[in-house]
């Protein structure tokens, strides 16, 4: 792309305490958000959307979308805003994206040129190329954690869902419903377009980065979602957002700190 990207590219980052609210709006530019230490939580027309740190949320021009920073500590959000005259090169709807450990790396290397009075030009230009080229090729999904009101899905993920019954298999669960495995199984696919046990996984990182932001022991939390050791929760959680436990709370206690 032979334009000057840094006029069709904007990255800027914010810090939010908990209970601070994002009124409703909605922009000319895209937007493509995602936190680097918790959760990020966005009602977009009508439509919960959550990401964990290795997903994002893009909304695309004219979406009007509001936020609520729900942690009890600061929450460092990245807002990466995209000129109209690229958003056609990325998803036409509101999407979750995801997104590797190497993007986030590219946006604090960005951040950090930021704030130097001179800069490489091309090389901030290479860096804003690397950065959007992996916007347009990261997996879209429609959500992190798709819902739906089936009278006989909801139930089922309302079980999945619950801290008390994380120590119990799939199968265990699906045995209380009257209903055949391969039945359920179909209906999540249609209903979700995930799988029962991709599903189930994602319900415990959300429950675990909560419960990492409320101080909990990891070793008390891997107890909580029924792995017997807590070097199986790590790869479980890493696998899954791209940092540790560790890392993550590591994070949020930095941005704290930085914010105070």
């Amino acid at each position: 792309m032979s334009q000057n990207l840094s006029t069709f590219i904007e990255i800027d980052e914010f810090h939010y305490q908990k209970d601070e609210i994002v009124t409703a709006h909605a922009g000319i530019w895209g937007d493509f958000n995602f936190s680097l230490n918790g959760l990020l939580e966005y009602l977009i027309e009508e439509k919960r959307f959550l990401s964990p740190p290795n997903y994002g949320i893009w909304i695309p021009p004219q979406t009007t979308h509001c936020s609520t920073a729900l942690a009890d500590h600061s929450t460092h959000y990245i807002c990466i805003r995209i000129h109209p005259t690229l958003c056609h090169l990325l998803p036409n709807s509101c999407s979750t994206l995801s997104i590797l450990p190497f993007f986030r790396q590219t946006v604090s290397e960005l951040l950090r040129l930021k704030q130097q009075p001179q800069q490489n030009t091309d090389y901030h230009q290479h860096l804003l190329q690397v950065l959007f080229d992996q916007l347009q090729f990261a997996p879209a999904h429609q959500q992190y954690l798709p819902q739906s009101d089936h009278p006989q899905l909801l139930p089922i993920l309302q079980a999945l869902s619950d801290p008390e019954k994380f120590t119990k298999s799939l199968q265990q669960i699906l045995t209380e419903f009257p209903l055949s495995e391969r039945h359920i199984l179909r209906l999540s696919q249609q209903q979700l377009q995930l799988s029962l046990s991709e599903w189930r996984n994602r319900v415990k990182i959300v429950f675990s980065i909560h419960q990492l932001q409320q101080g909990v022991a990891i070793k008390r939390i891997a107890y909580q979602l029924g792995f017997q050791h807590s070097s199986s929760f790590i790869d479980f959680f890493k696998r899954r957002t791209g940092q540790t436990p560790a890392q993550l709370r590591e994070s949020q206690q930095t941005v704290s700190l930085n914010s105070n």
